[in-house]
């Protein structure tokens, strides 16, 4: 998202997150988005797999062989980087929307575009 300006919202509690899990939310303005924690970093994306809107809470999360965190979908095993949304398998597919995350005292806040 860069030259895009962000605005953060409150999304959670660190407390409600576990890692392995995605937990889906919904913030204000009714964007859809899900979480999932990976080595104690929390990653923030769309809801629904950009191939076949399957929702993403019935996925997994873990660090890829590389040590970077994906993201693979539930559905038809499609794998994500949850650091740049790149779709890793199957090459040149839809990617994934990111979104920047910053903790503070135990609260989550997710980077949206734009002034919400």
């Amino acid at each position: 998202m860069i030259g895009v300006h962000v605005t953060y919202v409150r999304c959670a509690s660190v407390r409600d997150l576990h890692p392995g899990e995605i937990k889906p939310v919904r913030v204000r303005g009714g964007h859809e988005l899900a979480l999932a924690v990976i080595d104690g970093r929390v990653h923030a994306f769309e809801a629904y797999c950009p191939h076949q809107a399957w929702p993403l809470k019935w996925s997994e999360a873990e660090n890829g062989a590389d040590g970077t965190p994906n993201l693979i979908c539930g559905l038809h095993g499609w794998r994500f980087c949850l650091d740049t949304g790149v779709t890793i398998d199957p090459p040149s597919m839809d990617d994934l929307a990111v979104y920047p995350t910053r903790v503070t005292d135990g609260v989550v806040y997710v980077g949206l575009p734009g002034n919400l």
